[in-house]
């Protein structure tokens, strides 16, 4: 298997570093930042404004699948639509996650891929692998992007996917609540506990989590006291040279034994919606919520006078090094599609400053493009600065799996949910994240 550094996404750093899941393992390729204080090159201006003047494209209309609702990409396409009527946009939308893997699964068997699509962290290097993605190193699209988006939908020096947006998450908490229980965010792992077991005395849900995503909760000890000090684990898991125990055993019982058990995180969140997901964090029946921008903004939708405050998932110590989040998903161009300048065209119309702009209006990401600045929330600010100084890492497992991403992200719903229900203990668990990586492999 070809070596690949799947381990980590880093941002911007002159010191050079990890560079998320792109480049040879081994390879370090220093990461550009996102600072407030740099222009936007004269060449870049030139650039933008080519391809503003670009006429008579020809006329065609594009089918494109969302990753995003259309009330939220709609300014975006009113725009193109305004500047390039003669480019028509068929406007598709499978909601994220599984619908959308689904969706993508079903299209690519039936070979009915849209002109331009998706990928995520779940399933790029699958669509990829398989050319089901054009190559669109020479965009000017691309070559706006900071280092480490570009990398990130790289292989064998190639760029498949414009991602201009970055998300970093944690925990969001009720600020008046904990003002009233005498609560302050925690800074350390058994902090976290104190704070958990003060709400869960008051009477109040400590975290609320979606069915297939509450998992997330054991990540913060694992990235910061493991993670951060072997960056290749998941590459060494992809190739045998470690297993899922040696990394993951140890953090994965720790979150059963001082989450599970105490019931700080409840059986119930096994089937919680999308909707609960925002809906009990809004009315102060869960007083954190572990997400990142897109699930603040829903939140704000439901409240927008809701005190909010915000904290990374954290480690045994003090010390923050890597966080919950990725680089956002990236819009590819189908390897079949007839339309590849227009396509291209589109992509472009995004990446100009005005529209990526509109695009961190949509999701309140941080934005990953040279010269650009981030208006992320304020609650928010922090973090992200911090990312865009290069000073975090982020991580999410199934960016970090290679070719095996959906399969593997299925058996962790699968395995955490029936931990969670007590129908199996840690060292099952673990065993069957191998047992189903083995397998992946054998086919």
């Amino acid at each position: 298997m070809k070596k690949r550094f799947f381990s980590l996404l880093l941002a911007a750093s002159l010191l050079g570093g990890l560079t998320g899941c792109a480049g040879n393992q081994g390879e370090t390729t220093a990461a550009q930042g996102t600072d407030s204080t740099q222009t936007v090159t004269e060449a870049a201006k030139e650039n933008q404004s080519a391809e503003t003047a670009k006429a008579g494209a020809e006329p065609c209309t594009l089918t494109f699948l969302s990753w995003y609702p259309q009330e939220k990409f709609q300014p975006i396409l009113d725009a193109f639509e305004k500047e390039y009527p003669e480019v028509k946009v068929e406007f598709q939308y499978a909601a994220p996650v599984a619908d959308y893997l689904e969706k993508m699964q079903v299209l690519t068997s039936t070979g009915e891929i849209p002109d331009v699509f998706y990928i995520a962290a779940e399933n790029k290097s699958e669509m990829i692998k398989n050319g089901y993605c054009a190559d669109i190193t020479g965009t000017e699209a691309v070559s706006r992007l900071v280092e480490v988006n570009k990398n990130t939908y790289e292989e064998n020096g190639k760029v498949y996917g414009f991602a201009p947006t970055t998300w970093v998450g944690g925990y969001f908490y009720n600020k008046d609540l904990f003002q009233k229980l005498g609560l302050e965010a925690p800074a350390t792992w058994d902090e976290f506990l104190t704070v958990c077991e003060a709400l869960k005395a008051d009477g109040t849900r400590p975290i609320i989590e979606r069915g297939e995503w509450f998992w997330d909760s054991f990540l913060g000890p694992f990235m910061n006291d493991y993670l951060a000090g072997d960056l290749n684990y998941h590459q060494e898991v992809i190739e045998g040279t470690k297993t899922f125990a040696d990394g993951w055993g140890p953090y994965i019982e720790k979150w059963y034994q001082d989450l599970i058990l105490p019931g700080y995180i409840d059986e119930d969140l096994v089937s919680v919606s999308s909707q609960e997901f925002f809906s009990e964090f809004a009315t102060g029946n869960a007083a954190m919520l572990a997400g990142h921008a897109g699930h603040l903004k829903e939140v704000q939708k439901l409240d927008p006078e809701f005190e909010i405050g915000f904290f990374p998932m954290p480690g045994t110590g003090t010390d923050i090094k890597v966080v919950y989040g990725a680089v956002d998903c990236a819009m590819a161009i189908s390897s079949e599609t007839k339309y590849q300048e227009q396509a291209e065209l589109f992509l472009n119309f995004i990446a100009r400053d005005d529209i990526v702009q509109l695009y961190q209006d949509m999701n309140g990401y941080v934005i990953g493009m040279n010269g650009v600045e981030s208006d992320v929330d304020p609650i928010l600010k922090d973090v992200a600065g911090l990312y865009s100084d290069g000073k975090i890492n982020v991580y999410i497992p199934q960016g970090n799996w290679d070719t095996y991403g959906t399969g593997l992200q299925q058996q962790l719903i699968a395995g955490s949910q029936q931990l969670l229900l007590k129908e199996i203990d840690c060292n099952t668990f673990i065993q069957e994240m191998q047992d189903k990586l083995k397998e992946l492999k054998d086919e």
